[in-house]
């Protein structure tokens, strides 16, 4: 059985709810995109409705997006993909998901002591080295202007030097300023087959994402004070597998948080890499207006590194928000659902094919051409299962 989510549909056949990719505020003023979540009509779970607004002409500073859930009383079938116009309401396509990495085998007791080990895989961010994921993590103790490597945290300083992902200050985005000051959030990376675990309950009207530690009296405090870990487990299982000659770099957006595609995955040539699933299934899963919500990756071609790939791009390039694919992963339902598509932004061809391998249904794209009419497709994982994105040519 083939699943035809559609165009980055990650909230996918069957979730109730999971909302595709992430909420991007920025991904919904800015990028212009309404994708509805589509399933094939022989799936037999419930299916809700999930308008999400992402991909267009980026700007210099990310937020949020806007989704709207509705629960239709039959299945429907897939609509073409979303126009590539950047406009804010523009004819409704499909949409999915997509970025995270590899991991060690280490256990974080916050995730029901589930390890997120995948056999035969090699770990490579590319990033900063980064341990302590089974840490609790001091509350209010460790200074605001000491990165938290300790606890599992992922310093990224090619982005900001002090290794943050994001900083965000009443309301705007101030990675410019590379400071966790007083009364800031601070968002920071995790090892791959992990997510960011602190954000804040309230989250902004508006439709930003807030996410990160919070700086208060000069210290750095948990922001999910019932979780006491900066980092959760994925759901394992899934990978990607480079059949390449170069690196292909893999980048996550930072979500809940500043939205910016910067959590890396470096692929290198010959290698497979565990692909972080968030699992919706977890209690104190992140929810976006009462849905779930799923991990975004935008995938660049084959030789751009990742200080290169995993960057806010600009409309003249072919990097970051820009990279010519768009994977998506999560569960939800006791389903790992993964996806892959064009993105619309880059109306280029990918220098290589990538191909789902494992799971239900069959899925692959050709040099950016993908199947179903060029929507791409989804594929359902079942516990216990491995599947792996193939990237070869």
């Amino acid at each position: 059985m083939k699943i035809n989510a559609g165009l980055f549909s990650l909230a996918l056949a069957g979730f109730s709810a999971l909302a595709a990719a992430q909420p991007h505020g920025k991904h919904a003023r800015v990028h212009g995109r309404h994708a509805k979540a589509l399933k094939e009509r022989d799936m037999v779970y419930e299916v809700t409705t999930v308008w999400t607004t992402i991909l267009g002409t980026p700007t210099a500073q990310p937020t949020s997006i806007y989704v709207q859930d509705n629960r239709p009383s039959s299945s429907p079938s897939p609509t073409p993909a979303p126009k590539k116009d950047g406009k804010k309401g523009d004819k409704k396509g499909n949409s999915s998901s997509g970025p995270s990495s590899s991991i060690s085998s280490s256990t974080n007791k916050g995730n029901s002591g589930s390890s997120n080990s995948n056999t035969g895989t090699s770990s490579n961010t590319g990033a900063g080295s980064s341990t302590g994921t089974d840490r609790e993590f001091p509350d209010g103790v460790v200074s605001c202007n000491e990165f938290p490597s300790d606890y599992g945290a992922l310093a990224l300083p090619w982005h900001i030097p002090a290794g943050w992902s994001g900083l965000q200050y009443q309301g705007g985005n101030i990675d410019a300023e590379g400071v966790c000051k007083e009364g800031a959030y601070c968002s920071y990376a995790c090892p791959p087959g992990y997510s960011k675990a602190q954000w804040p309950a309230d989250q902004p009207a508006s439709g930003e994402s807030i996410g990160g530690l919070l700086c208060k009296n000069g210290k750095l405090t948990l922001t999910r004070s019932d979780f006491k870990y900066l980092c959760e487990a994925g759901a394992p299982g899934i990978s990607i597998k480079n059949e390449l000659s170069d690196e292909v770099s893999v980048c996550r957006t930072d979500y809940p948080g500043c939205e910016g595609m910067v959590i890396p995955l470096q692929c290198d040539p010959g290698t497979e890499q565990v692909l972080t699933a968030p699992d919706a299934d977890t209690p104190g899963a992140f929810t976006w207006r009462g849905g779930a919500t799923s991990a975004q990756y935008y995938v660049n071609n084959a030789g751009v590194s990742i200080k290169d790939g995993c960057v806010w791009g600009q409309s003249t390039g072919i990097v970051g928000n820009w990279a010519p694919y768009i994977f998506g992963a999560g569960k939800k339902g006791n389903k790992i659902w993964i996806s892959v598509s064009k993105n619309p932004n880059n109306s280029g061809p990918a220098n290589y094919n990538v191909s789902i391998v494992g799971g239900t249904g069959s899925c692959e794209c050709t040099m950016g051409v993908c199947q179903d009419n060029g929507a791409g497709c989804t594929v359902a994982v079942d516990p216990g299962q491995k599947a792996y994105f193939r990237l070869w040519k």
